[in-house]
């Protein structure tokens, strides 16, 4: 799908903006982790990305449940979070 493959690239040029060129891997992908071994961001940093998300993708995302275990939050993760809020 174009759009799908528009939003990926949408999100990963958010993700990669907050994280920065010091913490970005080379090759983002969807299962890259947003926080330790991806893009390295703090609580700080994952907040921001929910803004910045529901800004650009006008969305209201809910923080507590996709927040409720960071470790296993991954560019998809967000992705599927923003498409379940687009549905509502």
């Amino acid at each position: 799908m174009p759009g799908a493959a528009h939003d990926v690239t949408r999100l990963i040029g958010i993700l990669t903006e907050i994280a920065g060129p010091d913490r970005t891997p080379p090759d983002v992908r969807l299962e890259t982790p947003l926080t330790e071994g991806g893009l390295w961001l703090d609580s700080a940093d994952l907040l921001e990305a929910v803004l910045a998300c529901e800004a650009v993708f006008s969305v209201r995302l809910d923080p507590p449940a996709l927040f409720a275990d960071v470790s296993t939050l991954t560019v998809a993760r967000l992705l599927a979070a923003v498409d379940d809020a687009r549905r509502r």
